[in-house]
């Protein structure tokens, strides 16, 4: 194969050196044959191309990085979704309401049962007051007078008001004196008190147990009942 000289030079070193300042400058000569010029010249392409590869490869690789990212700033770590957005006038159910008509509606509802729980607490403190007000309250109680009769004048009528007080029932309470007065004929009337306690003894109690004393006692009257608390 022929040979060909594809760089000749040779080097300025007889410059003169007070008249020419620029550096000394040193040219090599190559002589190579074709074969060994397409190996060389293919070396080269090689080269660039490698070279070309990899300051691309950061780039490729950097795409699905931002890719990635994008991604990631899509992605909502808490898992809320955004709420759809819902025309007021549009229909929601199978009763034909709109979304302004279920949303009234649900309002409504909403004040009735705080409205419902603020009435049940008012009455609720209200029927307090009143228990409070039973259990404070004194019972009634009456007093009253009665004139017992007896069938003789001989009769020992301080023994009858004995006898009339060892009656005793819850809610009565004998007086603790008496009275004799005169009726006719020598007769005296036996006048004596007790207290009751109205929501625990009927007045027909009390006159049926002194009448029961029949072998005494004619008769029993009311002279008087009056309150007293």
């Amino acid at each position: 194969m022929s040979q060909q000289t594809y760089w000749a030079a040779k080097t300025n070193q007889h410059r003169h050196p007070e008249k020419d300042h620029s550096p000394p400058v040193l040219t090599m000569t190559f002589t190579m044959d074709h074969d060994e010029l397409f190996l060389a010249l293919s070396y080269a392409a090689a080269m660039g191309a490698g070279a070309s590869s990899s300051s691309s490869a950061p780039a490729k690789a950097a795409a699905p990085a931002k890719k990635a990212a994008a991604a990631d700033d899509d992605f909502d770590m808490f898992g809320e979704e955004e709420e759809e957005q819902i025309d007021d006038g549009a229909i929601v159910n199978e009763l034909g309401e709109t979304a302004a008509e279920v949303k009234a509606a649900a309002a409504r509802r909403e004040r009735m049962a705080k409205a419902a729980e603020l009435k049940a607490a008012a009455d609720a403190k209200k029927n307090a007051g009143k228990e409070a007000v039973k259990k404070e309250k004194p019972p009634e109680k009456s007093l009253i007078v009665l004139d017992v009769k007896p069938w003789e004048a001989d009769t020992d009528l301080v023994m009858v008001w004995k006898e009339i007080c060892k009656t005793q029932q819850e809610g009565l309470t004998w007086g603790e004196s008496y009275k004799l007065e005169p009726l006719a004929f020598g007769i005296k009337k036996l006048v004596l008190t007790c207290v009751i306690v109205d929501s625990m003894v009927l007045m027909d109690d009390v006159t049926e147990k002194i009448e029961a004393l029949e072998d005494w006692v004619q008769s029993v009257e009311i002279a008087s009942f009056n309150k007293i608390s």
